[in-house]
């Protein structure tokens, strides 16, 4: 697993300069098709953390195949009916245009080793937007994932690492987060947590949607997928976005989706399993 290469994660410039147009689509992929939860999912308060974890226990490496090649993204386990969701950016579970990765797994806690197994994802929900047409703005995904084999009977992945409470809110300019990852570049060789913590900035291409917000960074390799959560307003482990992608002119900044309305349905569907 070590040896598995960063996802693509420098896009093109848009060639107009336009911003991606947040669309009205809602519906989800789960491999081929999914059904949106019209709502809340019942009994689970979505912004709540799994008490007694820290938030970098329920952290760790995905790890899949596309193209021929091992890769590696960043993943967090967020709070769910069955206590086995996951949630990275699409480009993570589908890296190619019209098609998703094989091999898929979780490591929590990935150190060079699994010290919390290998938990192979089993169903993966993603907006369609994503999967066919590269909308940046719909770049985050959630898998179901199974526990390992020698698992305690019963075992869920948050009640084994724990789990972040999410918040689809978006964020405003200016607005302080933490983004931690299992960055590959900058001195880091991938086998532990990252934290990189700033204020949010718009999308460089006039941002007229508001459907991306960038945090400083230059890491680039391996930290695709890593949660954001904010450090001013107290809410602690709750996920409110992610970094998925960086642009080739902007090499102090990457980006990701705001989490708003229509990723809150994908997280829903994927949630409600």
């Amino acid at each position: 697993m070590h040896a598995a290469t960063t996802n693509r994660f420098v896009d093109e410039d848009p060639a107009d300069g336009d911003p991606p147009v947040t669309a009205t689509d809602t519906s989800a992929a789960l491999d081929t098709s999914a059904v949106v939860a019209p709502g809340a999912v019942a009994d689970l308060d979505e912004t709540t953390p799994v008490p007694g974890f820290a938030a970098a226990d329920h952290l760790g490496v995905v790890f899949f195949r596309s193209g021929g090649v091992d890769q590696r993204c960043t993943g967090n386990a967020v709070v769910s009916r069955s206590g086995d969701l996951v949630a990275t950016s699409g480009r993570c579970v589908s890296a190619l245009e019209d098609a998703f990765v094989s091999e898929l797994v979780f490591v929590p806690g990935y150190d060079g080793t699994a010290p919390e197994g290998v938990w192979a994802a089993t169903a993966v929900t993603v907006q369609s937007r994503w999967v066919t047409d590269r909308a940046v703005d719909f770049d985050s995904a959630f898998l179901q994932v199974q526990a390992p084999a020698g698992a305690a009977a019963g075992a869920t992945l948050s009640s084994t690492v724990g789990a972040s409470g999410v918040l689809f809110a978006g964020q405003e300019d200016d607005d302080e987060y933490r983004a931690s990852g299992y960055a590959l570049d900058g001195g880091h060789d991938g086998t532990r947590v990252v934290d990189v913590v700033g204020t949010v900035e718009p999308n460089p291409w006039a941002n007229k949607d508001y459907a991306i917000e960038g945090i400083g960074t230059e890491l680039r390799a391996g930290i695709s997928g890593s949660p954001w959560r904010a450090t001013e307003d107290g809410s602690g482990d709750v996920q409110r976005g992610m970094t998925t992608f960086a642009y080739h002119r902007f090499t102090h900044v990457a980006f990701g989706p705001q989490w708003t309305s229509t990723l809150h349905d994908t997280y829903r569907a994927a949630a409600a399993s």
